[in-house]
């Protein structure tokens, strides 16, 4: 019987990990074929059937013809700039509200957390107009702070910030206020440590949202200077013409710093996801 139960378990293990692995290719194969695709001449991509790999694996010709058609790495830093930027105040002040909302009572508490969480049912296209008129009157427009006036704070930030606050023990927040922590200490020192897993989850996916931001850079930018990645991106497609060699090398170029962020923060990540299920 034992042994029975072990073969049993063996198998469902090994049929499992065969599963996860056959996602796993599924979900990778778009970026494989993209980054091959980008190694290809127009020619190659347009060849009947189509080949999965490239005649050569070292043509870089694509990224350096990205990079002689448009100011690319200009476009590369400025969503750099911006991404950063407003990843790093959507987490300070993402979790200064989650951390009022979760620990402290005031009147009004619960009404002003729902109308923040009602915030997500409103669709970003319903407000562009007014934004972009409070945009203008402020002289913002086609200006950094401009970009990023409406990026900054993030009702899903608050939301996500205040239920990982929330699960903190009050124990730790009540005996350093027994040692004489302000709160802000207790926040800065306590708080915040405590809350890492979230806080990587949330700088994630801001950065992810700001730097696929598309429709609010094209609304309020009017100089190349100014421009994102994603509006570089939509430099190499139009109507009538698609050069989807120089796409895909663009966005090959474009996926490796989400890449390269989810690398460095996985570890905090699935923290989080651990802590959740635990929950």
């Amino acid at each position: 019987m034992e042994r029975f139960s072990i073969r049993t378990f063996s198998w469902t293990r090994g049929c499992a990990y065969l599963l996860v692995m056959g996602g796993a290719l599924v979900m990778l194969f778009p970026f494989l074929w993209m980054g091959l695709t980008s190694l290809k001449t127009a020619p190659e991509i347009q060849r009947v059937p189509l080949e999965f790999l490239p005649d050569r694996l070292t043509n870089l010709d694509n990224y350096r013809e990205v990079f002689h058609r448009l100011p690319f790495g200009r476009f590369l830093a400025n969503s750099f700039f911006i991404s950063i930027t407003c990843t790093l105040t959507s987490l300070l002040l993402s979790s200064l509200a989650g951390y009022g909302f979760a620990k402290f009572d005031f009147p009004g508490k619960n009404l002003l957390f729902f109308a923040i969480i009602s915030l997500l049912m409103v669709p970003f296209q319903s407000i562009v107009i007014p934004l972009y008129l409070w945009v203008q009157k402020l002289g913002l427009v086609d200006t950094y702070p401009g970009i990023m006036a409406p990026l900054l704070v993030s009702a899903f930030g608050v939301f996500l910030m205040r239920e990982a606050i929330e699960a903190l023990p009050d124990e730790y927040l009540d005996a350093a206020r027994i040692d004489g922590c302000s709160n802000f200490r207790i926040f800065w020192q306590i708080v915040l440590p405590m809350s890492k897993p979230a806080l990587a989850t949330l700088a994630i996916i801001k950065f992810l949202w700001t730097w696929n931001e598309f429709f609010w850079p094209l609304v309020v930018t009017n100089s190349p200077s100014k421009n994102v990645v994603t509006l570089g991106l939509s430099t190499f497609t139009n109507m009538y013409f698609r050069e989807y060699e120089l796409l895909t090398a663009a966005a090959v170029l474009s996926i490796l710093p989400i890449l390269l962020l989810f690398i460095c923060l996985q570890k905090w990540v699935v923290q989080a996801m651990v802590m959740s299920g635990l929950k």
